[in-house]
């Protein structure tokens, strides 16, 4: 009782903050520590989480999960299309309304000094489909300095690895289970081949100052 008494109190303060003081509030609750050992999923929570019958709610507890996989790595993540959830197991998990655009969680990763931009999407089905690849590879061509990030659940086909190795920029399909492991990967890759990224090329450069120019 105690502990709702002071989760309520924290909302009403933050309610009534300026806006520039709860953004940089959002920004600290964002990046809430979480202890990998403790967050990484096993094969009992697939299990688990594949038996919850209502699509969004299993939908929702992957999307859950990832953050806190992401963040215990120091990996910045934001949830969009996300609300205020209720305490649960004395943890207040606390959402924005962002609206999605096909992306559900997004952020940045520094990788040797270096800030990439990151989009991703979240498949709790038992196939991920081919499509979701393409789709990823749409979201990315129009975002600069950005890799893509798809975690699911389920199975993959051969068919996407040689998919992602087409894409103009990075894409890192990841099993849930294996999430923890994602930074090491990206890492990984940066050392050995570099990141693939949509580049800010002269012509991007033209595009821009076109549209700018409408505007103004």
């Amino acid at each position: 009782m105690k502990r709702k008494l002071e989760i309520e109190q924290d909302l009403s303060e933050y309610n009534d903050m300026p806006p520039k003081k709860r953004k940089r509030t959002e920004k600290e609750i964002l990046m809430e520590n979480y202890n990998l050992d403790e967050v990484k999923a096993t094969k009992e929570w697939t299990e688990k989480t594949f038996k919850i019958l209502n699509t969004r709610i299993k939908g929702d507890t992957l999307k859950e999960k990832a953050v806190q996989i992401l963040r215990a790595q120091n990996i910045t993540t934001t949830m969009t299309k996300a609300h205020l959830l209720k305490e649960d197991e004395g943890k207040l998990r606390l959402q924005k309304i962002i609206g999605d655009g096909g992306i559900d969680l997004f952020g940045e990763i520094v990788i040797q000094n270096q800030t990439l931009q990151w989009i991703a999407q979240c498949k709790m089905t038992k196939q991920l489909e081919n499509g979701t690849i393409n789709e990823m590879k749409g979201l990315l061509s129009s975002r600069l300095n950005t890799i893509g990030i798809i975690i699911h659940g389920g199975n993959k086909s051969k068919q996407i690895e040689s998919m992602i190795e087409t894409a103009n920029s990075d894409i890192f399909v990841c099993h849930i289970e294996e999430l923890h492991m994602i930074r090491n990967q990206i890492e990984a890759k940066s050392i050995q081949q570099g990141i693939r990224t949509i580049a800010m090329t002269r012509m991007k450069v033209e595009e821009i100052t076109e549209i700018t120019q409408k505007w103004t």
